[in-house]
Protein backbone atom coordinates (compact mmCIF):
# COMPACT_ATOMS: atom_id res chain seq x y z
CA UNK A 1 0.00 0.00 0.00
CA UNK A 2 2.77 2.35 0.59
CA UNK A 3 4.16 1.95 -2.77
CA UNK A 4 0.98 2.54 -4.00
CA UNK A 5 0.53 5.87 -2.28
CA UNK A 6 3.93 6.83 -3.76
CA UNK A 7 4.50 5.51 -7.27
CA UNK A 8 0.78 6.39 -8.29
CA UNK A 9 1.09 9.97 -7.91
CA UNK A 10 4.82 10.02 -9.28
CA UNK A 11 3.32 8.19 -12.75
CA UNK A 12 0.45 10.00 -12.93
CA UNK A 13 2.63 13.52 -12.64
CA UNK A 14 4.78 12.01 -15.44
CA UNK A 15 2.16 11.49 -17.60
CA UNK A 16 0.33 14.79 -17.10
CA UNK A 17 3.73 16.31 -17.93
CA UNK A 18 4.56 14.36 -20.69
CA UNK A 19 1.23 15.44 -22.22
CA UNK A 20 1.91 19.01 -21.38
CA UNK A 21 5.04 18.90 -23.29
CA UNK A 22 3.74 17.51 -26.02
CA UNK A 23 0.62 19.68 -26.18
CA UNK A 24 3.03 22.60 -26.13
CA UNK A 25 5.20 21.46 -28.47
CA UNK A 26 2.43 20.96 -31.64
CA UNK A 27 1.43 24.29 -30.86
CA UNK A 28 5.43 25.40 -31.25
CA UNK A 29 5.31 27.01 -27.91
CA UNK A 30 8.37 27.89 -25.44
CA UNK A 31 9.27 24.43 -23.52
CA UNK A 32 11.58 25.14 -20.63
CA UNK A 33 12.27 23.46 -17.50
CA UNK A 34 11.44 25.93 -15.36
CA UNK A 35 8.07 26.24 -17.08
CA UNK A 36 7.05 22.22 -15.35
CA UNK A 37 8.53 22.54 -11.70
CA UNK A 38 5.48 24.60 -10.27
CA UNK A 39 3.08 22.68 -12.23
CA UNK A 40 4.70 19.34 -11.51
CA UNK A 41 4.82 20.02 -7.55
CA UNK A 42 1.05 21.05 -7.75
CA UNK A 43 -0.02 18.01 -9.97
CA UNK A 44 2.04 15.66 -7.45
CA UNK A 45 0.68 17.26 -4.17
CA UNK A 46 -2.87 16.85 -5.47
CA UNK A 47 -2.65 13.84 -7.24
CA UNK A 48 -0.73 12.33 -3.58
CA UNK A 49 -3.89 13.27 -1.93
CA UNK A 50 -6.08 11.68 -4.09
CA UNK A 51 -4.89 8.42 -4.18
CA UNK A 52 -3.61 8.61 -0.39
CA UNK A 53 -7.45 8.61 0.70
CA UNK A 54 -8.13 6.01 -2.20
CA UNK A 55 -5.73 4.10 0.14
CA UNK A 56 -7.59 4.98 3.06
CA UNK A 57 -11.09 3.89 1.55
CA UNK A 58 -9.61 0.44 -0.01
CA UNK A 59 -8.69 -0.29 3.59
CA UNK A 60 -11.84 -1.15 5.20
CA UNK A 61 -13.40 -2.17 1.72
CA UNK A 62 -11.07 -4.94 1.65
CA UNK A 63 -10.98 -5.85 5.41
CA UNK A 64 -14.87 -5.84 4.82
CA UNK A 65 -14.79 -8.35 2.04
CA UNK A 66 -11.91 -10.71 2.91
CA UNK A 67 -11.12 -10.34 6.83
CA UNK A 68 -13.28 -12.05 9.07
CA UNK A 69 -15.84 -10.47 11.38
CA UNK A 70 -16.80 -10.38 14.60
CA UNK A 71 -19.03 -8.40 17.02
CA UNK A 72 -16.80 -6.53 19.82
CA UNK A 73 -17.86 -4.32 22.34
CA UNK A 74 -15.97 -1.21 23.54
CA UNK A 75 -13.84 -1.38 26.40
CA UNK A 76 -11.25 1.13 26.52
CA UNK A 77 -9.49 4.13 24.61
CA UNK A 78 -5.96 4.97 24.03
CA UNK A 79 -3.76 7.97 23.76
CA UNK A 80 -2.16 9.30 20.63
CA UNK A 81 0.45 11.57 20.21
CA UNK A 82 -1.19 14.94 18.65
CA UNK A 83 0.46 18.31 18.01
CA UNK A 84 -3.57 19.74 18.18
CA UNK A 85 -4.77 20.88 21.50
CA UNK A 86 -7.58 18.54 21.03
CA UNK A 87 -7.12 14.58 22.45
CA UNK A 88 -7.11 12.03 19.79
CA UNK A 89 -8.09 8.86 20.96
CA UNK A 90 -8.37 5.18 19.80
CA UNK A 91 -11.04 2.86 21.23
CA UNK A 92 -9.92 -0.07 22.01
CA UNK A 93 -12.28 -3.71 22.04
CA UNK A 94 -12.99 -6.97 23.26
CA UNK A 95 -14.03 -9.76 21.20
CA UNK A 96 -13.79 -13.19 20.82
CA UNK A 97 -12.15 -15.16 17.42
CA UNK A 98 -13.33 -18.13 15.70
CA UNK A 99 -11.01 -20.22 18.32
CA UNK A 100 -13.05 -18.49 21.19
CA UNK A 101 -9.97 -16.83 22.33
CA UNK A 102 -10.49 -13.21 23.94
CA UNK A 103 -8.74 -10.37 21.92
CA UNK A 104 -8.37 -7.06 23.23
CA UNK A 105 -6.98 -4.67 20.09
CA UNK A 106 -7.10 -0.54 19.23
CA UNK A 107 -9.25 0.72 16.26
CA UNK A 108 -7.06 1.46 13.49
CA UNK A 109 -8.31 5.22 13.81
CA UNK A 110 -8.00 7.67 16.03
CA UNK A 111 -10.28 10.76 16.16
CA UNK A 112 -11.35 13.48 18.87
CA UNK A 113 -14.46 11.81 19.53
CA UNK A 114 -14.32 8.14 19.64
CA UNK A 115 -16.89 5.55 19.17
CA UNK A 116 -18.78 5.36 22.99
CA UNK A 117 -17.42 3.60 25.27
CA UNK A 118 -19.66 0.00 26.03
CA UNK A 119 -20.90 -0.07 22.37
CA UNK A 120 -20.99 -3.33 20.03
CA UNK A 121 -19.48 -2.41 17.02
CA UNK A 122 -19.01 -4.80 13.96
CA UNK A 123 -14.46 -5.06 13.26
CA UNK A 124 -12.53 -7.28 10.95
CA UNK A 125 -10.20 -8.83 12.11
CA UNK A 126 -7.36 -10.91 10.43
CA UNK A 127 -5.10 -13.43 12.56
CA UNK A 128 -1.62 -11.66 13.74
CA UNK A 129 -2.89 -7.64 12.66
CA UNK A 130 -2.10 -5.26 15.20
CA UNK A 131 -4.94 -3.24 15.59
CA UNK A 132 -8.99 -3.76 14.28
CA UNK A 133 -11.13 -2.39 11.31
CA UNK A 134 -14.44 -0.88 11.97
CA UNK A 135 -17.63 -1.90 9.70
CA UNK A 136 -19.85 -0.42 11.94
CA UNK A 137 -19.68 2.55 9.14
CA UNK A 138 -22.80 4.23 10.89
CA UNK A 139 -20.33 5.72 13.89
CA UNK A 140 -18.39 7.02 11.21
CA UNK A 141 -20.57 10.01 9.77
CA UNK A 142 -17.99 12.45 10.50
CA UNK A 143 -14.84 10.62 9.06
CA UNK A 144 -17.28 9.18 6.10
CA UNK A 145 -18.35 12.65 5.10
CA UNK A 146 -15.24 14.47 5.17
CA UNK A 147 -13.30 11.94 2.85
CA UNK A 148 -16.03 11.81 0.59
CA UNK A 149 -16.13 15.59 0.39
CA UNK A 150 -12.12 15.48 -0.11
CA UNK A 151 -12.38 12.78 -2.28
CA UNK A 152 -14.92 14.50 -4.90
CA UNK A 153 -13.08 18.25 -4.54
CA UNK A 154 -9.64 16.20 -5.46
CA UNK A 155 -11.50 14.41 -7.99
CA UNK A 156 -12.85 17.37 -9.74
CA UNK A 157 -9.55 19.01 -9.46
CA UNK A 158 -7.93 15.51 -11.26
CA UNK A 159 -10.16 15.77 -13.85
CA UNK A 160 -9.99 18.95 -14.74
CA UNK A 161 -5.89 18.54 -14.85
CA UNK A 162 -6.39 15.34 -16.79
CA UNK A 163 -8.90 16.64 -19.29
CA UNK A 164 -6.67 20.29 -19.63
CA UNK A 165 -3.47 18.16 -20.59
CA UNK A 166 -5.44 15.81 -23.14
CA UNK A 167 -6.62 19.31 -24.62
CA UNK A 168 -10.09 17.78 -24.02
CA UNK A 169 -12.93 20.24 -23.34
CA UNK A 170 -12.67 20.69 -19.27
CA UNK A 171 -16.10 23.38 -18.97
CA UNK A 172 -18.08 20.73 -17.42
CA UNK A 173 -15.49 20.58 -14.54
CA UNK A 174 -16.37 24.00 -13.36
CA UNK A 175 -20.19 23.40 -14.16
CA UNK A 176 -19.98 20.81 -11.84
CA UNK A 177 -17.83 22.41 -9.22
CA UNK A 178 -20.32 25.78 -9.40
CA UNK A 179 -23.23 23.68 -9.00
CA UNK A 180 -21.84 22.04 -5.95
CA UNK A 181 -20.82 25.45 -4.65
CA UNK A 182 -24.00 27.17 -5.04
CA UNK A 183 -26.14 23.80 -4.40
CA UNK A 184 -24.83 22.49 -0.92
CA UNK A 185 -21.72 24.12 0.10
CA UNK A 186 -23.57 27.81 0.20
CA UNK A 187 -26.74 26.58 1.92
CA UNK A 188 -25.20 24.29 3.85
CA UNK A 189 -23.08 26.92 5.54
CA UNK A 190 -25.71 29.29 5.46
CA UNK A 191 -27.81 26.44 7.79
CA UNK A 192 -24.98 25.71 10.18
CA UNK A 193 -24.20 29.72 10.92
CA UNK A 194 -27.89 30.07 11.43
CA UNK A 195 -28.45 26.64 13.93
CA UNK A 196 -25.00 27.77 15.46
CA UNK A 197 -25.77 31.29 16.60
CA UNK A 198 -29.65 30.04 17.39
CA UNK A 199 -28.28 27.26 19.59
CA UNK A 200 -26.30 29.94 21.34
CA UNK A 201 -29.17 32.26 21.99
CA UNK A 202 -31.59 28.96 23.61
CA UNK A 203 -28.53 28.51 25.91
CA UNK A 204 -28.44 31.84 26.61
CA UNK A 205 -31.77 32.13 27.66
CA UNK A 206 -32.24 28.68 29.17
CA UNK A 207 -29.09 30.11 31.80
CA UNK A 208 -26.68 27.66 30.28
CA UNK A 209 -24.63 30.46 28.79
CA UNK A 210 -24.87 33.28 31.70
CA UNK A 211 -21.27 34.28 30.75
CA UNK A 212 -22.30 35.46 27.06
CA UNK A 213 -21.82 39.47 27.10
CA UNK A 214 -25.11 41.29 26.11
CA UNK A 215 -23.59 42.55 22.60
CA UNK A 216 -22.53 38.75 21.94
CA UNK A 217 -26.29 38.11 22.32
CA UNK A 218 -27.14 40.90 20.04
CA UNK A 219 -24.59 39.78 17.36
CA UNK A 220 -26.56 36.37 17.41
CA UNK A 221 -29.70 37.85 16.93
CA UNK A 222 -28.56 39.76 14.41
CA UNK A 223 -27.55 37.29 12.27
CA UNK A 224 -30.14 35.10 12.69
CA UNK A 225 -32.32 37.55 11.54
CA UNK A 226 -30.56 38.39 8.30
CA UNK A 227 -29.74 35.09 7.97
CA UNK A 228 -33.31 33.29 8.08
CA UNK A 229 -34.44 35.48 5.11
CA UNK A 230 -31.38 35.56 3.53
CA UNK A 231 -31.22 31.14 3.21
CA UNK A 232 -35.03 31.49 2.10
CA UNK A 233 -34.73 34.26 -0.43
CA UNK A 234 -31.66 32.36 -1.78
CA UNK A 235 -33.37 29.02 -2.20
CA UNK A 236 -36.20 30.44 -4.07
CA UNK A 237 -33.71 32.06 -6.44
CA UNK A 238 -32.06 28.58 -7.07
CA UNK A 239 -35.48 26.92 -7.62
CA UNK A 240 -36.89 29.91 -9.67
CA UNK A 241 -33.98 29.53 -11.57
CA UNK A 242 -34.25 25.52 -11.93
CA UNK A 243 -38.03 26.42 -12.95
CA UNK A 244 -36.84 29.09 -15.68
CA UNK A 245 -34.25 26.45 -17.44
CA UNK A 246 -36.79 23.54 -17.67
CA UNK A 247 -39.05 25.85 -19.32
CA UNK A 248 -36.76 27.01 -21.80
CA UNK A 249 -35.18 23.68 -22.46
CA UNK A 250 -39.17 22.40 -23.22
CA UNK A 251 -39.18 25.46 -25.65
CA UNK A 252 -36.29 24.83 -27.16
CA UNK A 253 -36.97 21.17 -27.68
CA UNK A 254 -40.86 21.95 -28.75
CA UNK A 255 -39.18 24.13 -31.69
CA UNK A 256 -36.79 21.68 -32.55
CA UNK A 257 -40.15 19.45 -33.26
CA UNK A 258 -41.74 21.88 -35.32
CA UNK A 259 -42.09 20.86 -39.13
CA UNK A 260 -41.82 24.22 -41.05
CA UNK A 261 -42.52 22.34 -44.49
Amino acid sequence: MGKFILLTPLIFTLFILFMNYRRKSQHDETVSLTSFIFPGIVVYAISSLFFGLIAMISSPVISLLSEPKYEAKVVGYETMESSDSDETRMAVVEFKNDKNQLIKKPLNYGSSDPVDMGKIITIGYKDGNQSVTNLSFGTQKLIIFMVALFLFVLGLAMTWILLYSLGKDYSIVFRIGMGFVGYLVFPAAMLFFIGAMSWAIWEYFQGKRNDMPIWALGVCSLFVTLLIPAFLGYMKLLFSKEKRIIKSSKKISKFKKTDFR
